[in-house]
């Protein structure tokens, strides 16, 4: 894989955001963007889309960044909780059209919960995507900071 060489997110035209649930993805994309005056691209508006996996696939290998945010359970979690309190009480639309309800607030398959379940094996995969980047021209950035606002100073 052959990208330009970027030194600092400043000058990524390209970049590619993970991390796990309440890690700020789609704060840090949002802020980049504007920046830019482009339109963010969020793996949740991929998510609703016919053929989610082919769009995720070429927006990704065409990165010449990839932010890895990574601030711990203990900020992400209380962010988490705010967010989808603050969508149930408003009842704000989510992608798709969907509206969180009392069950996905506090049932089984809350986000909240899925957070603390998936968050190692999420870890896990990340480091072999920046293993796996690793050496390719790729600028990696791995970040526990809690504001991810701070990648763009």
């Amino acid at each position: 894989m052959s990208v330009p060489r970027v030194k600092t997110l400043a000058e990524a035209q390209r970049v590619w955001i993970v991390g796990g649930p309440g890690c700020c993805k789609s704060t840090l994309a949002r802020a980049l963007a504007e920046r830019r005056g482009i339109p963010p691209v969020t793996l949740d508006a991929l998510f609703w889309r016919p053929a989610f996996a082919a769009s995720v696939e070429a927006f990704a290998h065409r990165a010449d960044c990839v932010v890895w945010t990574d601030p711990p359970l203990r900020v992400t979690w209380p962010r988490l909780l705010r967010r989808i309190v603050r969508r149930w009480i408003r009842r704000e639309e989510l992608w798709g059209g969907v509206r969180e309800t009392f069950w996905t607030v506090v049932g089984p398959r809350s986000i909240l919960w899925y957070a603390v379940q998936v968050r190692g094996s999420q870890r896990v995969a990340n480091q072999k995507l920046f293993d796996a980047f690793s050496g390719t021209g790729i600028l990696l950035l791995h970040t526990r900071d809690s504001d991810v606002r701070s990648l763009l100073k």
